[in-house]
């Protein structure tokens, strides 16, 4: 068998082994799975989810035990309770596993941003992205909520980086803020509004609907661009809970384009390329089996065809062509996040290049 040009691009999310913290247990995925530069070492970011499916977990958040980090207690993160990046900025998407109506949190999420007298707690109760330009303290975000352990909370967290390091001279520490109180966990506590403008609301697509997916995938779908606050990342969230559908597949149905004057021609299916970097995350919602997708995913980069049954991430370099996307079977719903590395104010600004569908695909 020949090998494939993009395979090396395509890798299962790994299990962040390397942190854990025992008193969370019961309350939220043991590890994280994680995208990056150990198993895609040309990625230009790095990714971590998270499932809280009960109450009182988080980063940072008061805990009896202390994490234990490389195999051994980490003594040294007594008393922390934030800390900032030096070098690059993050986003946090909070987000539900609620197939009948994606604009539900699920629960209630708190996190802090700033530090000392500054630092102000935000109470989360609907998807919402905060994002944290580097040199900002932030943390502890704690889950107060989840209204049904069997739809966890996802938390996802995006570093702008291909060098991800807590190391000493990257990273900074805080102790909680000042107005951190245990016994206020959950209960809002205005602040100055300093930091305000960096938690919003995800908001669904108002640039891009896809009827075909009606029925089969949350539509219109969750987003991040300019419309929630402007950055160099935009991210659209495919929740699919049957099927048989998919992005770029081909269908009778008409596809707006963004003027919603004019129509693409999906009959042959689609691909595309854009001139920028994105990574496509394919994620499970089972808080208790995060290592299986609860379905497959046909993926396609050029005319190769991947099949996905397990968390995977795909590095797409830019002009790299890419799609379909076919949700083939479903048996629990999951996600596909695509995180487009450009300026989320310009990403409708002619850089979308559409052809038809491989001639390998098939339903």
């Amino acid at each position: 068998m020949a090998e494939r040009q993009y395979a090396k691009y395509v890798q299962p999310l790994r299990l962040g082994t390397e942190s854990i913290n025992p008193s969370f247990r019961g309350k939220i995925s043991d590890f994280a799975l994680i995208h990056d530069q150990k198993t895609t070492p040309e990625s230009p970011i790095r990714t971590e989810t998270f499932y809280a499916y009960a109450a009182g977990a988080g980063a940072f958040a008061p805990s009896d035990l202390l994490p234990i980090i490389d195999g051994r207690p980490a003594e040294e993160r007594k008393g922390v309770g934030s800390h900032s990046h030096n070098d690059f900025d993050e986003v946090y998407y909070f987000f539900g596993t609620d197939p009948t109506d994606n604009t539900r949190l699920g629960g209630q999420v708190e996190m802090w941003l700033g530090h000392g007298k500054d630092a102000e707690k935000f109470v989360m109760k609907d998807p919402t992205a905060v994002y944290v330009p580097k040199g900002l303290a932030h943390n502890p975000w704690i889950v107060t909520k989840v209204n049904d352990p069997d739809r966890p909370i996802m938390i996802t967290c995006v570093s702008l980086t291909d060098k991800y390091s807590l190391a000493a001279d990257a990273v900074k520490n805080y102790p909680y803020p000042p107005a951190f109180d245990s016994d206020l966990i959950g209960v809002p506590q205005p602040g100055k509004g300093k930091y305000a403008k960096y938690v919003n609301r995800l908001t669904l697509s108002q640039d891009i609907y896809i009827s075909l997916l009606m029925g089969r995938v949350c539509t219109p779908n969750l987003m991040f661009d300019d419309k929630v606050f402007r950055a160099p990342l935009w991210t659209e969230f495919f929740f699919a809970y049957a099927g048989g559908t998919g992005v770029g597949v081909p269908t009778l149905a008409d596809i707006a384009k963004a003027d919603a004057m004019s129509y693409w021609d999906w009959t042959k299916g689609m691909q595309h390329y854009q001139s920028y970097d994105e990574v496509f995350l394919y994620l499970p919602t089972h808080p208790h089996d995060i290592l299986d997708l609860g379905g497959e995913i046909v993926s396609y980069l050029g005319d190769e065809d991947y099949s996905l049954t397990k968390p995977t991430a795909i590095y797409v370099p830019g002009r790299v062509l890419h799609n379909p996307q076919y949700f083939k079977r479903v048996d629990r719903p999951y996600y596909m996040l695509v995180i487009a590395l450009t300026d989320n104010g310009a990403f409708h600004d002619g850089e979308f290049t559409p052809v038809p569908a491989p001639t390998t695909f098939k339903f």
